[in-house]
């Protein structure tokens, strides 16, 4: 990861209707503009095979490519720390230089410019990333047996010689022999599987369409596949566990409809031949949406029990939305990589909408926008930034680009711009600017304004916001009181009127009366100090007063209100992060005065997160009235409510004791698991009957409930299997979340062998930083008691360690 210093600049941009020249701050990016290249590569076919238990790849890739300038005497190649076995250009071996990075091959003589040309790599590699064999260095035989891909950003330079970037398009084909016992997966459309007759098989796959390099895939194990097709007539091959058929409709629900919905609400139609999806073990990520066969974490894959707690709908929507936004369309550089991730995160939250309701998806948009403004809090990288991070990239851009949608006008309005923007740009590469033109293009609005404060600046505005009533009208008072700066929110205007930092953006006003009556007013707020005026010619009593309804702009607000206005807010309002708000804000008043409003609040409430609120205030209450609703919330239908009852509190009261029992039987694993571990805490004497009771239960992730259940029994006993079982699951032998929560137990228990230490160092230098950073951090917690300093240095030095393995394993042990 790099680390760089951000330092603003200025740009000089002509404005149409200025005649003076305007300034612009941005954070300084060396990501901005893609590398430099001397050819353009157009066809990539790749013939490999492997050597699974020495992790080797052997391959031969033809690459077809046209010059871009008049003098090309030599060419670059992406390829990590390969043996080139032959390299020949139009048939004839030409030179070449190796170095740890990549290739230089140098032509015979200088090729002709605008030619088209072609080149061969015959090749073998062993990839300690990009590539990844899985279970095949077990010793005892449990782990599946896998290989798949992952190559976003730049990690398929480590099993493919080529121009690895992002600004590349190319069409790919790549033909893989293997074991025949396994089902093999590629991009694009299946050509052909043949059987050699000599135990393996080649299949190979064919893409029609062009892709960027790091889309490449290949996905091997024992699968089943469950066909599906989409109303519109895409077909979906949906891999599975043999056995774990039981989890194929739990895990791939909407599947299908997903593609429908996407190409109704967008307006283009899926681009591609067919779509896949396979789970595999070990993924560091969630999901991976290369084109055409989405790679995903197998801890998605669900059962009905385990569906309530963790299921695939939104990672599968947010894959799926990168087939058109990522995949049909492919960022230019890091910099605008951005523009991948915010529309599939905001498209999976409007499936979430249509699947599950307007409350759901407004709630999501809430943690976008507190993910958001807890982000701005810690540095002040834009959007539009290769250096802007997960939460830009992710929730806050999804909110800016539901807000962009507000701004233009709505669903229709956007769509349009949408739909333009993706068949203008089809199969090619976009930046910003692209995203801007098309919007401005097709809806006639000048938008320069919009992507300068949210996408190319930082920050959010802070309104300070108050009301009063005076001869029939109501006065609202709105301050921006964020630190005014260059680099964020708009420039300062020409005239100097407008200091730089301030935001310019159209806000609700709305004045709600006790006779269920309301006024309302749109207005343009963009001074630091504004006032708006909504007369009430009638004296109507005002009810409650709305700045933002629904929270259509990201940004943080003080209101002041007294409480009978939160009230009325909170049971009256429309939309639910209104009534939200009201809730939330009655967090610092006494619980005398509003214990009653909050249980009529719960009762009438249909959607969790308000209710959640509301025992997040009562959970500690003695009173009667309060205790009665825990216990109504302890067995409320919705299991969020259950878990709220459980994650806001740090000790049962012992009067609530029975009725938190029966969580330990609760259908969410996730529930039984902070059940368990709450009950234990609070009443230590009945912890056998605890764990007789959820004995047997796995969990979810990383077997969560049977390790904590392992953890309780070693804890309370001297019994050694339990110590031994959690030993056994740091093993290589199983999943790396089952590793990771087995080695933090044994941390906790303070327990450490050398079985375990060996399990330890296993995983230290592993290529999935998931393991290996709590892997290091254990290695660290032993190797800094002295008790066992000796016994772990002693083991390290007698060991025989490939470099890289050394390397990682004496960051600790030193």
């Amino acid at each position: 990861m790099k680390k760089l210093l951000m330092l603003p600049f200025l740009l000089l941009v002509l404005t149409a209707g200025y005649s003076q020249v305007k300034t612009r701050s941005y954070v300084v990016d060396p990501e901005l503009a893609p590398r430099a290249h001397n050819v353009d590569f157009t066809h990539l076919r790749l013939n490999i095979a492997f050597d699974p238990a020495k992790g080797l790849v052997k391959g031969k890739v033809m690459l077809t490519f046209t010059t871009l300038r008049q003098n090309t005497d030599s060419i670059w190649l992406d390829g990590i720390k390969m043996t080139i076995k032959k390299l020949t250009i139009n048939g004839k071996e030409v030179n070449y230089k190796t170095d740890s990075a990549g290739i230089t091959v140098y032509p015979s003589g200088n090729l002709g410019w605008e030619t088209n040309d072609s080149m061969e790599i015959t090749y073998v590699c062993t990839p300690r990333k990009g590539l990844y064999f899985i279970g095949w260095d077990d010793p005892k035989n449990i782990s599946r047996k896998e290989i798949w891909s992952q190559g976003e950003a730049f990690d398929n330079r480590n099993w493919i010689p080529m121009y690895d970037d992002w600004d590349d398009k190319m069409l790919t084909e790549t033909i893989i022999t293997f074991d025949k016992d396994y089902q093999v997966l590629s991009n694009g459309t299946r050509v052909s599987v043949k059987d050699n007759g000599d135990g393996t098989k080649t299949w190979h796959y064919r893409m029609s369409h062009p892709q960027s390099p790091y889309l490449i895939m290949i996905g091997i194990g024992k699968y089943g596949i469950d066909e599906r097709k989409s109303k519109s007539g895409v077909p979906l091959h949906l891999y599975y566990y043999p056995e774990w058929k039981d989890r194929v409709e739990a895990t791939y629900k909407y599947s299908a409809e997903m593609i429908d919905f996407y190409e109704k609400e967008i307006g283009v139609k899926y681009g591609w031949e067919s779509y896949s999806q396979i789970p595999v073990q070990n993924f560091m990520y969630g999901a991976m949406e290369n084109t055409t066969a989405t790679v995903y974490g197998d801890f998605f894959m669900v059962d009905n029990r385990s569906f309530l707690d963790r299921n695939y709908i939104g990672v599968n929507a947010h894959e799926l939305a990168h087939q058109w936004f990522g995949d049909m369309i492919t960022c230019r550089s890091d910099a605008s990589m951005w523009m991948h991730e915010n529309f599939a995160t905001y498209y999976s939250a409007l499936f979430d909408k249509e699947i599950f309701g307007k409350d759901y998806f407004d709630f999501e948009r809430r943690g976008f926008e507190n993910q958001a403004v807890a982000a701005n809090k810690k540095d002040q990288y834009p959007i539009a930034s290769s250096l802007g991070g997960t939460v830009r990239n992710y929730p806050q851009g999804a909110f800016v680009l539901n807000m962009l949608k507000y701004v233009v006008g709505g669903r229709e309005v956007y769509n349009k711009a949408i739909k333009y923007y993706l068949e203008k740009h089809k199969y090619e590469n976009v930046d910003a600017h692209d995203l801007l033109i098309s919007f401005e293009e097709s809806t006639g609005m000048s938008l320069d304004w919009f992507w300068e404060e949210w996408y190319l600046k930082s920050g959010e505005p802070d309104y300070h916001v108050s009301y009063y009533e005076k001869d029939g009208v109501t006065h609202f008072s709105v301050i921006q009181a964020q630190e005014l700066s260059e680099i964020a929110g708009l420039s300062a205007s020409p005239d100097g009127s407008r200091p730089a930092g301030l935001f310019k953006m159209p806000i609700w006003f709305e004045v709600h009366y006790t006779d269920g009556t309301a006024d309302k007013k749109q207005v343009w707020i963009e001074k630091q100090n504004e006032e708006v005026n909504i007369p009430n010619p009638s004296g109507k009593k005002i009810d409650f007063a709305l700045f933002d309804p629904d929270n259509q702009v990201l940004k943080t607000v003080t209101f002041h209100k007294p409480f009978e206005m939160l009230k009325a807010q909170a049971m009256k309002a429309e939309n639910l992060l209104d009534r939200l708000d009201a809730v939330e804000a009655m967090r610092t008043i006494d619980l005398d005065t509003k214990r009653a409003a909050l249980i009529e609040i719960y009762n009438r409430e249909t959607f969790q997160a308000v209710k959640a609120a509301v025992v997040a205030q009562l959970i500690n209450d003695a009173n009667t009235q309060s205790r009665n609703l825990i216990k109504s919330a302890i067995v409320d239908k919705d299991v969020l409510v259950r878990k709220a009852t459980l994650s806001n509190i740090t000790l049962i009261p012992s009067d609530l004791i029975p009725d938190y029992e029966k969580l330990l039987s609760d259908s969410s694993y996730s529930v039984i698991l902070n059940a368990l571990m709450l009950l234990s805490k609070s009443n230590p004497a009945k912890l056998p009957q605890y764990l007789a009771i959820t004995k047997g239960v796995t969990g979810t992730v990383g077997r969560d409930v049977e390790i904590e259940w392992l953890e309780l029994s070693a804890e309370s006993t001297n019994d050694n299997q339990y110590i031994n079982k959690l030993v056994e699951y740091t093993s290589n032998s199983y999943e790396f979340r089952t590793r990771v929560n087995a080695m933090q137990a044994l941390k906790r228990l303070d327990y450490f062998d050398t079985t375990l230490l060996a399990n330890i160092i296993n995983a230290v230098p592993s290529a999935n930083d998931r393991l290996a950073g709590p892997a290091a951090e254990t290695l660290q917690y032993y190797y800094g008691e002295d008790r066992w300093k000796s016994t772990i240095a002693d083991f390290v030095n007698a060991g025989k360690w490939d470099n890289w393995q050394s390397a990682a394993i004496k960051k600790v042990v030193n």
